[in-house]
């Protein structure tokens, strides 16, 4: 998560899933694993009782984070463009107004 090339302002965020459920997440705000189920807890305990797991995960913020937003930052967020709208009148379906904007 970033709107900056400044490392301070990046937050590393990695997540599990199982079943579409989120059950532990790594972030690099908080500086250890969260769980979020009951696996998820003993997971998060064991990879907090690790600390070569705690250095490989923190140092992915400077690794991978900064790296990539420095290219997402130069070659994406610095371009804009002048916003426009384009409304057209509609009759909707079974409706009971004549007509509405789109």
């Amino acid at each position: 998560v970033f709107n900056s090339t400044e490392l301070k302002d990046i937050e590393f965020i990695r997540s599990y899933y199982y079943n579409r459920l989120e059950f532990v997440r790594f972030s690099s705000s908080v500086g250890k694993f969260v769980g979020y189920t009951e696996f998820g807890v003993k997971n998060a305990e064991y990879w907090n009782n690790n600390p070569s797991v705690l250095a490989a995960m923190r140092a992915q913020k400077e690794t991978y984070c900064k790296h990539n937003s420095e290219i997402y930052y130069t070659n994406v967020l610095t371009k804009s463009v002048k916003p426009s709208v384009r409304l057209h009148p509609m009759t909707p379906p079974g409706g009971h107004h004549p007509a509405m904007s789109v």
